[in-house]
């Protein structure tokens, strides 16, 4: 049996189909999953426009009405442009922990990797600086230092690094760049026991 040669509109809607699919999975990784689906969104905008009919044409598309209009008013603010993935930021929490206290809850770690988050939040709060176990545990966590184990091959890895860059700079073994810069740790004033 002969292949049955597909019209104009089949043939987009198979383009469409397979470009709606790199739409879901938000193929943002390389700059060509980029220009596909600008491609993609265009073609849905020009199936519309060829049709006549916004509700067919998402319907063969797959994407919500809603949706379509949100691309077309992109298109039509800001062209080619507006149709592109938008890469979107981490957000900031203002709760989040201070960088400089970060890095000290990483240097601690990086002491003594075995202890648990309690254990090292007294462990800085001995040192005068102002350090919940949750603050501890939420760095860890964004670090993905959650288990032990994790804890234990990042020193490991953290110790590789230190003596790769020490060999290149001629440096002895025991010095390098380990050095943490934390001048303005939030410190408060341990109270004096009065004799």
């Amino acid at each position: 049996m002969p292949p049955v040669p597909r019209g104009k509109r089949e043939a987009l809607s198979v383009f469409l189909c397979v470009a709606h699919s790199t739409m879901r999975h938000d193929c943002v990784h390389s700059m060509t999953s980029g220009r596909e689906l600008i491609r993609a969104r265009l073609a849905i905008l020009t199936l519309a426009a060829e049709l006549k009919n916004v509700v067919k044409a998402c319907r063969l598309a797959g994407v919500s009405r809603s949706h379509f209009y949100a691309m077309k008013k992109a298109y039509e603010a800001y062209g080619h442009e507006g149709l592109a993935p938008r890469v979107r930021r981490k957000p900031t929490m203002p709760n989040r922990t201070p960088a400089v206290v970060e890095k000290l809850i990483l240097s601690k770690t990086r002491d003594n990797p075995a202890v648990s988050y309690i254990r090292l939040a007294e462990q800085i709060q001995l040192d005068g600086v102002v350090v919940t176990p949750g603050m501890v545990r939420y760095v860890w966590q964004r670090e993905g230092l959650s288990t032990r184990q994790a804890r234990v091959q990042w020193v490991k890895r953290m110790n590789r690094r230190d003596r790769a860059s020490n060999q290149g700079t001629g440096l002895p073994e025991g010095s390098g760049t380990r050095q943490l810069d934390c001048p303005s740790v939030a410190t408060r004033s341990m109270p004096v026991p009065a004799s």
